[in-house]
């Protein structure tokens, strides 16, 4: 019994301990909020930098006039965090941010297939101007020149095309109701449309003259490697004999898929190569079995970067094809995302790339083996016309 009440005495003795310390780190604490602590805040999670966001809030509680967005502070504190490292590249999303930014890198979408403009001659109205064949809106009967007037019962008036796409790509359920206005017709149509899954077109291609084929490529989606298959695949069918793969203005998209496209022409060895902060190497190898058999031209510019430059430096350095166009942008820098405890990401500059044989593009670029600027007020395209000339000379 004796030995019972002793442990009992013991146990109290050690919560009353463990009160008092916490009590004492709290006085501390919220002590260090309000009274001086000297010393300037050089480095986030040090007191004084915790006192100092303190003393900000308190100033703006007190004085700032409008209504305050406390969860924007929040997250524009956290952005400024990364945004000290100066590093364009560099970010903070929130969870829905980087959801979004994931969702236009797939390359698909959910959608019902029409194109939209906002018309000038029609006062500002919203109309389509498209309706894919065999999509959710032609099947359900919606045509081109219908006005739309409001998604979801929302009033379209006033809004941009964007913004009414948002509308649509947004609605509940992935049901939208379109209500139309349609020539000939008194009275606006109600159209319920459910929505599909659809691919943004990044590759599309055609057949020129000479047996000469035409690939342009806007960026790198995690679709871009299957829709690049698909049609350099149908342009051989058609006698492709030479090809020209456009990637001016392409702003470059995911390693994978520039890795996954370039599979499909390039020799086998590597296609990149990243070095991190510590010297680690990882490399992007290619088995070769699709290596291109016919002549190539790749047309860059000054907007082409990033995977843009990684396709153009592996095609340069293996020589499968000629480089013709302007110095490319120069991002040889690759940055990885890192999901946080309650959902955000954060997306940081982690390694470097490098072409095949070793060159490092970063605020570089790749230099064209053919040098051809567009002139600003040319009436044709005078790039695409010097790969012509350079390609109907390749054997």
């Amino acid at each position: 019994m004796e030995e019972k009440i002793r442990r009992s005495r013991e146990h109290l003795s050690f919560i009353r301990g463990a009160l008092t310390a916490i009590a004492v780190i709290a006085i501390v604490y919220f002590a260090s909020m309000v009274l001086p602590v000297g010393g300037a805040a050089k480095k986030p999670g040090t007191l004084q930098a915790l006192r100092k966001a303190k003393e900000i809030e308190r100033v703006i509680q007190n004085n700032y006039l409008d209504e305050i967005d406390e969860q924007k502070q929040t997250d524009y504190m956290f952005l400024g965090q990364v945004a000290g490292l100066e590093d364009e590249y560099s970010t903070y999303y929130t969870a829905e941010q980087y959801a979004a930014i994931q969702k236009k890198q797939s390359g698909s979408f959910m959608g019902i297939g029409i194109s939209i403009a906002v018309s000038e001659e029609q006062d500002g109205e919203v109309v389509i101007t498209e309706c894919l064949d065999n999509y959710p809106a032609a099947l359900a009967g919606v045509q081109p020149e219908d006005v739309i007037l409001a998604v979801n019962g929302t009033s379209v008036e006033g809004k941009t095309s964007s913004e009414v796409a948002a509308m649509i790509q947004s609605s509940e359920g992935n049901v939208v109701l379109l209500q139309l206005k349609r020539k000939a017709i008194a009275e606006p149509l109600e159209i319920e449309i459910e929505m599909t899954e659809m691919e943004r077109t990044s590759v599309t291609g055609e057949m020129l003259e000479d047996s000469i084929s035409y690939i342009a490529i806007s960026g790198f989606t995690g679709v871009t490697a299957n829709q690049f298959k698909t049609t350099y695949g149908e342009l051989k069918i058609q006698g492709m004999e030479k090809l020209i793969i456009d990637l001016r203005n392409n702003p470059g998209g995911l390693l994978d898929s520039v890795c996954d496209t370039l599979s499909q022409v390039l020799p086998k060895g590597v296609i990149v190569y990243t070095v991190d902060k510590n010297g680690d190497r990882k490399e992007r190898t290619c088995e070769g079995i699709n290596r291109i058999d016919i002549p190539l031209v790749v047309l860059v510019n000054g907007e082409s970067a990033s995977a843009a430059e990684i396709f153009a430096g592996a095609v340069q350095d293996y020589k499968v094809g000629t480089i013709v166009g302007e110095q490319t942008f120069g991002k040889g820098i690759v940055q990885d995302a890192f999901r946080l405890s309650d959902g955000s990401y954060l997306k940081l500059t982690v390694s470097r790339y490098y072409t095949p044989k070793g060159h490092d593009i970063h605020k570089v670029g790749i230099k064209p083996d053919v040098k051809v600027e567009m002139p600003a007020d040319s009436e044709t395209d005078v790039q695409l016309e010097k790969a012509l000339e350079v390609i109907r000379k390749m054997k």
